[in-house]
């Protein structure tokens, strides 16, 4: 079998990766990633790997030829979705359908899997695959308009397309800016101080990257297809996230700071995952609190050491 990561060097990616190099699934991995600074530990886990846009003619070659494509690349900052509306619309959106088009044209049988996001609502309690979709960013809204094609392809060309509604994703190899637990690791790590924006008692569904993974796989082997929401289904408030930190830095505690809301910041997310536990079998293996001292070692390792 020959899967195709796009975003492959980003966060998820690179936790997928080896994730399924672990898992034993037999595959050749090849991975499509814009980043060029990558170490050669990075690289060494795909048997081919592309550095360029995952619409480029290369990239279209290597998708077209795959059994599974994993569409992860993304512009995934809601802040920098408001600052960029256009860029956002271009990159999520118009490169995606590029993307679903030519395979549809190329290679029709392609299993093809698309990483979405709980943004594309502002319902609040659980979020079940039946929520009202109104985002609240220009992120949201593009991953639901990619979202839409898929469901125009699916139904017009019978292509198997799945869309995994992905809730708070951390982990350990997250060199992005954006995330409060990236963002609360390198501060901890770095000026022993972190900033809660807004009250604090907004919540989120964080799950550990290992079991979106351990998901993604599950569907690669069942070439399951449709909609399903990905997370815990436990609310955590942003002061319970400090207080882990507190607690797992106990010796030197870090400092809290105080910060304006966030314009286009959901209030509450969580979502229900009852239709991926009932028919994909998906049971999140980790606690927040297991998962953020996974993570925060990653962080020192990486940074302190």
């Amino acid at each position: 079998m020959k899967l195709v990561i796009t975003g492959a060097l980003g966060f998820i990616g690179q936790n997928l990766a080896r994730y399924l190099r672990a898992s034993g699934l037999p595959c050749t991995l090849i991975g499509i990633d814009r980043y060029s600074d990558a170490g050669a530990e990075e690289r060494a886990v795909f048997d081919t790997l592309h550095i360029g846009c995952f619409t480029s003619d290369t990239a279209l070659a290597l998708a077209a030829g795959a059994d599974v494509v994993v569409h992860l690349a993304a512009q995934a900052s809601v802040q920098q979705s408001m600052i960029d509306p256009l860029g956002t619309y271009e990159n999520n959106v118009a490169r995606s359908h590029r993307l679903i088009d030519h395979l549809r044209r190329h290679a029709p049988g392609v299993h093809f899997i698309f990483a979405s996001t709980g943004a594309v609502s502002q319902d609040e309690g659980p979020i079940d695959e039946r929520a009202s979709a109104n985002p609240a960013s220009p992120y949201g809204a593009s991953k639901l308009a990619t979202e839409a094609l898929l469901r125009a392809y699916s139904s017009t060309w019978d292509f198997t397309a799945l869309t995994l509604r992905f809730s708070n994703v951390y982990g350990p190899y997250s060199r992005r800016q954006g995330g409060v637990i990236p963002q609360f690791c390198r501060k901890v790590l770095g000026e022993g101080r972190i900033t809660v924006n807004g009250d604090g008692r907004q919540t989120r569904d964080y799950i550990y990257v290992d079991d979106i993974s351990q998901a993604i796989v599950t569907a690669i082997e069942t070439r399951a297809k449709g909609l399903y929401q990905l997370g815990t289904g436990v609310e955590t408030p942003l002061m319970g996230v400090v207080e882990i930190f507190r607690s797992l830095c106990a010796r030197h505690p870090p400092q809290l700071a105080r910060g304006p809301a966030l314009a286009g910041e959901i209030r509450h997310n969580c979502a229900n995952i009852a239709r991926a536990t009932a028919e994909l079998g998906f049971v999140p293996r980790h606690s927040i609190h297991d998962g953020i001292a996974r993570t925060l070692r990653w962080y020192e390792s990486e940074y302190v050491s």
